[in-house]
Order: structure tokens, then sequence, then C-alpha cells
């Protein structure tokens, strides 16, 4: 659907409440668009039994372009011929068919002695596992460090930019690990690419209980790349019990 143009006049008396399958109202009035909640400024509302939603900001989440015309009294949404997901996902079956990729760039955050680790595990991925290789490189377009205000987690993608970042306080311990550090670099961006790979299709699994679905199947991609690429067993296991936690 993401290669089709909609062209959406909406009266400005009618308010429209389901725009497209992936938007949807939880309990509690919680608004989720692909996965992700999403806050406005308008709060949703239920009014005699019926959710109403505001339309800009589910339509500009998903890419759309609204305008107002005062005149006719009339709210135009638009979505664009292609969305850059789309795309995403278009390019990864292109690059699987093609020997060339483009490889994540290195963002300037990055110190030198991580960028030689984060070097040698796409190298690593290249060698042993070309699809996931592929994969990262298609799903990641750049990598970065950050400080992250809990220090559990390791690293995450940001849905906006598409980018991967990586939790600067650990960042001494991947590069003094040697080929650990390696490894589990190597393992993280398959897990980071595979979030990416979700949420560009449009098939993130929504949180509706203690049991984050979307998070334990990211892991069970991880701990396939873990066997394929042949790490150490202890990093196996360290993935193993990450998927275990979560399911407890």
């Amino acid at each position: 659907m993401f290669r089709n143009k909609y062209k959406l006049m909406v009266s400005i008396s009618i308010i429209v409440l389901f725009l497209f399958v992936n938007v949807y109202a939880v309990p509690y009035i919680k608004l989720v668009i692909n996965g992700q909640q999403v806050n406005t400024d308008v709060p949703p509302q239920i009014v005699n039994g019926t959710t109403l939603v505001p339309i800009r900001v589910i339509s500009e989440s998903l890419g759309a372009k609204v305008d107002w015309d005062g005149n006719t009294q009339t709210v135009s949404v638009t979505m664009p011929r292609e969305t850059l997901e789309a795309h995403t996902v278009d390019t990864f079956w292109e690059a699987c068919e093609s020997d060339t990729v483009t490889e994540p760039i290195i963002d300037d955050s990055v110190t030198p002695e991580f960028k030689a680790v984060l070097q040698k595990a796409l190298a690593l991925l290249k060698e042993k596992d070309n699809t996931t290789y592929k994969f990262v490189c298609v799903y990641i377009p750049r990598i970065a460090v950050q400080q992250y205000k809990d220090n559990i987690v390791g690293s995450w993608v940001d849905y906006t930019t598409h980018n991967v970042y990586f939790n600067s306080t650990n960042i001494n311990r991947i590069t003094s690990g040697g080929t650990w550090g390696i490894e589990y670099v190597a393992i993280t961006l398959a897990h980071e690419a595979y979030h990416e790979s979700t949420f560009c299709s449009g098939s993130s699994i929504s949180i509706y209980s203690d049991v984050n679905e979307d998070e334990i199947q990211a892991y069970a991609f991880e701990y396939a790349v873990a066997k394929h690429l042949g790490v150490s067993s202890d990093l196996q296991n360290w993935v193993k019990q990450q998927i275990t936690s979560l399911i407890n």
C-alpha cells in the first residue's frame, strides 16, 4: 500500500476514528501507531461510546501531509508515493540479489577504538553471515554513541532517524573485550536491525502485557545469528538468558 498515493478530503465536521489498519486506540486512551505510543496535544476521548482521535498526529506519524483549507472548511490528507520505511524494505530485497550494499555511517560520536570494533563486527557478519550483513547495512543508516539514562540498556533504535545508538556507558567494556566485544557488537547490530525491519514493514508487536513479544523475537533472531557466527558459548548463553528473563 506504500506505493499508492492517497488523497483524503475530510469535512471538518467529520471526526475520523481510524485512518489505517496500523493505527488504533487501546484501553486508557493510549494511542499506538505502528507499535509506538504517541502523545498528542489533544488527547483521545471517548464520546458516547465512540473513541475520537486527532487526525493530524496520526497522519503525520505515517508520513502523510495534512493541509487545512479555511475557505472550504476542508482537511486534506495526502500520502506520499512511497515512504522511507517502504523504500528501506524494497532496498533490502534488492540487496539480497546484489553484492553491493552501503555499510552504516559511523558517527563522529564514536571513538576511534569503538570504530575499530564496529568495523571488525561488520567484517565478521560479512564473512560468516552475508545475508544478515546486508540486513544490517540496509536497515541501519548510521551508528552513533550516546548516553542513556538506564545503564542496563546497551543499544537502541531511534525510530525517527532509524539510527542505532550504543550506550556510551558500556563502550569501554566493549572495546576492551577483544573478540567478545566484536561478537557482541555484531549480534547487537543484528538485533537492532530486526527491530528496524519490523518497524519498516509495519509488523511491530504492541505491548499488551508484561511480556514484550517484539523484544523476545529480536533476541531470538540475535541468538540465531550468534549460532550462525559461532560466537562464544558465554555470549550465546547470555542471549538465551535475555529471552528467558523476558518470558518470566
